[in-house]
């Protein structure tokens, strides 16, 4: 099928266009979980628990770089959409030449803020001394080797918005084969560091890839080169008005960690909670690929102004979400117990105690949640298709009120003020999904009963 023909080809059969979407962004992220979870292995198993509490500590900074480029790279993908539904690869073509002088822009600016306040920001969460120096290792290394995982997350963030998602799924499994044959022999040879050489090393590799197939292939449906790109300061306007709100609900998800870092305090929950999140990641991988595929359809359909097939997609896309997260809680609730192990090991007597206390309150952290895992898929798909129309602030809202206002502000209260059992900030993670989700659809359906009484007054 001709590229020039997708938006047809989506218009003709939407249900089936989502899948051909996901389902490579799904293999995509989850190939990209991989990278996280073979460093988690590798450490506890080579290192101890003591690594993965590190990773714990770092982790909200990571996510932090990670969250800021996702939001603005979502804010190109829904532009380029919604131009491609419009019939205008021109100005497409711009906001992708225009994503790329962002990135280069964002990458200066993580390597100047983490100089200069990076040990200090880790230093706040009351990490211990010694859980200091491991975390120190890797955190630099990482931090510094972000500015190529930025360049290609938008470059990755263009191919979504052109209706691509197989390339970017075989481009990051052949990163992930590298990040799995390497972090075993580096983490031998220069222990935690090794895990962070062995992650920045795949990431190059994945940009040099996607460089050779836009670049030298010149294999993408829209065409930007890099000494011929145009600033355009209305299309960078147009991506900070969709992409910030998104940005800065992922930076509140960053914060979340980090403020639960500092209430859960003892090394063996940090290690628990971390494990959990990165755990987790296999459970929304897919739920993130429909929600996704749908902002690229959702936004063509938009541009195209064919309204008919908006709330449609919509629908079809939270029904899979649920059945799909439901899944995900069975599968959980039956073997977590046999899971959680597998990354949690010990090399002293301490470190044994500090594994059994982290693997206890990861299972624990899980028999709570699995019964969130459908409101959360609620969430994802609600506040996407909201930013595919270009409402995006109700996302930041929801995360605000998730993770702010229901889940630390209630752990604070009950770990800190009432000293109540590690397993209460559990509930109050789960009940702040459940009940956050109820106002993220409601925003949803608002602002879609707008759009289509705003068409039919028209």
């Amino acid at each position: 099928m001709a590229k020039d023909s997708k938006l047809q080809s989506f218009i003709a059969n939407p249900n089936l266009s989502l899948w051909k979407l996901a389902i490579p962004m799904a293999v995509g992220l989850f190939i990209n979980s991989i990278y996280v979870l073979v460093d988690t292995y590798f450490l506890g198993s080579k290192i101890g628990t003591s690594a993965i509490s590190a990773l714990g500590y770092v982790m909200p900074f990571y996510f932090i770089i990670m969250g800021i480029t996702f939001g603005l790279a979502a804010g190109t993908t829904t532009m380029i959409a919604q131009y491609i539904g419009k019939e205008d690869k021109k100005r497409a073509e711009l906001v992708a030449e225009n994503s790329i002088l962002l990135s280069c822009f964002l990458s200066l600016l993580v390597f100047t803020f983490i100089f200069f306040f990076g040990e200090s920001l880790l230093k706040l969460q009351g990490i211990g001394s010694e859980i200091l120096i491991l975390a120190l290792d890797y955190f630099y290394i990482m931090a510094y080797g972000s500015v190529f995982l930025i360049f290609s997350i938008f470059i990755r963030g263009i191919l979504l918005g052109e209706g691509e998602s197989l390339l970017p799924m075989w481009v990051l499994g052949i990163g992930t084969i590298l990040n799995i044959l390497l972090d075993p022999l580096f983490i031998d040879l220069y222990g935690i560091q090794g895990a962070a050489y062995a992650t920045i090393i795949s990431q190059i590799i994945v940009l040099l890839i996607f460089l050779y197939f836009i670049y030298i292939r010149k294999s993408t449906y829209l065409k930007f080169y890099f000494n011929n790109l145009n600033f355009d300061i209305t299309i960078w306007k147009e991506i900070f008005h969709i992409g910030i709100p998104t940005s800065l609900s992922m930076l509140i998800m960053s914060l979340g960690l980090f403020i639960m870092n500092s209430i859960l305090t003892d090394d063996s929950h940090v290690a628990a909670y971390n494990l959990a999140n990165r755990i987790e990641n296999f459970v929304s991988l897919t739920l993130i690929a429909l929600s996704s595929a749908q902002v690229t359809i959702l936004g063509m359909f938009y541009g195209a102004k064919k309204y008919e097939l908006v709330k449609p997609m919509v629908n079809y896309t939270m029904m899979w979400s649920i059945f799909i997260a439901s899944f995900f809680s069975v599968i959980l609730f039956l073997f977590i117990e046999d899971i959680t192990p597998l990354f949690l090991t010990s090399s002293s007597l301490s470190e044994t105690v500090m594994s059994d206390q982290a693997i206890k309150s990861t299972i624990d952290y899980f028999s709570i949640m699995i019964f969130a895992y459908p409101f959360i898929g609620i969430t994802m798909v609600s506040t996407r298709a909201m930013q595919a129309i270009g409402k995006a602030w109700p996302m930041l809202v929801t995360a605000l009120l998730r993770v702010l206002v229901l889940q630390c502000s209630f752990s604070f209260y009950f770990i800190k003020v009432l000293n109540k059992d590690i397993s209460w900030a559990w509930y109050t993670i789960g009940m702040a999904c459940i009940l956050s989700s109820f106002f993220a659809y409601s925003m949803r359906v608002y602002f879609y009963n707008k759009l289509y009484k705003n068409l039919k007054g028209n």
